[in-house]
């Protein structure tokens, strides 16, 4: 579902008012209202763009504007022996669901009619880059706390937002789907939050099976912190990895390379597949997660974002009340939108520590 990008003049310039009017309007350096309006409109339209167009963002999530998810969950049903005068038991799926929440966020930009009267161009324009960075630096920090959070979020006075599948903790009714060719059945008790002690070749299997076992093929998706990258590319430690392919660099015939897109570090090969690595700094040392991307905001990948239906994807610059002379006077950028769970057996959240699982602090 399309959500396309929104413009200033969408939201905050009534259709009618006039650019030769507001041609009047200068600031200190000659720019005119009309020209500084214009240009605010494009940065924020590229801004918006890019927060859905960063490749593990996009890698992670779908978008979408539904409030509520509801997905089947495992029951022991089956076929019954057939005997000529005995009907049968009736059965049927079971289904659970939780909640996406939707939160609004504000950033003052505080541009006072004494500012707008002596501001130079230079200064708005600091003003606005600021503001980009922190949308897109709140929009991937709640991306990822989503993805690490083992707690759900309260969505109104009943409703929840569900972690990844927690050992029942959150919703003790969830139950996976049986895949009896991978293994069988599952619990409520089936975990995807976990604490697994040392970067290893052995935990890198344990995680890619714990994917594998609900019928989940690879290519999978290893995300580990900056911080922890030099252990996960060393290969007396992560024997199956194997580096990406550089175009500057002849190798030998004997060297096998990945080949995978320059944002990956390279590949760990494991006896369910290969799993494509790479690197971020939003969280910190001893966490990774491992995931399927089935692309660039498919419907399938584990997380979703939901946005508000009034302003769409993205941030929007909202007039100021007390305006006095300029419409920009105490301007805010305003931004709607909540991240929750879609697949709750989607991705697998681990801390590299010998004792119980704990929340990370998400930078």
């Amino acid at each position: 579902m399309p959500l396309g990008l929104n413009t200033l003049q969408q939201f905050v310039l009534p259709t009618y008012w006039d650019a030769a009017t507001l041609e009047k309007y200068r600031l200190r350096d000659g720019t005119t209202l009309d020209a500084l309006m214009s240009d605010i409109a494009g940065a924020l339209s590229i801004a918006n763009g890019d927060l859905l167009s960063d490749p593990v963002v996009n890698s992670l999530i779908s978008v979408t504007t539904d409030l509520t998810l509801e997905y089947r969950v495992g029951v022991s049903n089956g076929f019954e022996e057939h005997t000529e005068f005995t009907r049968p038991n009736a059965s049927r799926g079971a289904v659970s669901g939780h909640m996406l929440p939707l939160k609004g966020y504000d950033r003052m930009l505080g541009w006072s009619w004494d500012f707008l009267r002596f501001a130079s161009r230079s200064q708005i324009d600091a003003d606005i880059a600021s503001a980009i960075g922190d949308q897109k630096n709140l929009f991937q920090q709640k991306i990822f706390t989503r993805f690490f959070n083992s707690a759900y979020e309260a969505v109104g006075a009943a409703g929840r937002s569900m972690p990844f599948a927690d050992g029942g903790t959150a919703d003790p009714a969830f139950v996976p789907l049986a895949v009896s060719d991978r293994g069988g059945t599952f619990l409520s008790t089936h975990d995807h939050i976990v604490a697994l002690n040392g970067i290893t070749q052995a935990n890198v299997v344990a995680g890619i099976r714990n994917l594998w076992e609900h019928g989940v093929n690879g290519p999978w998706d290893i995300l580990v912190a900056d911080a922890d990258i030099g252990t996960w590319t060393d290969n007396t430690v992560i024997t199956g990895y194997i580096p990406r392919a550089d175009p500057l660099v002849r190798y030998g015939v004997t060297a096998d390379m990945a080949s995978v897109d320059p944002g990956y570090t390279g590949v760990i090969d494991t006896i369910y597949g290969a799993a494509r690595l790479r690197s971020t700094g939003r969280f910190p040392t001893g966490y990774w997660g491992i995931y399927k991307s089935y692309g660039a905001l498919d419907q399938r990948n584990p997380l979703a974002v939901r946005f508000g239906t009034d302003y769409g994807a993205g941030a929007t610059i909202v007039k100021g009340a007390s305006i006095v002379e300029y419409p920009i006077e105490n301007a805010i950028i305003f931004l709607e939108f909540g991240v929750g769970v879609k697949d709750r057996i989607g991705a697998v959240a681990v801390q590299n520590t010998a004792g119980a699982y704990a929340d990370p602090t998400i930078l």
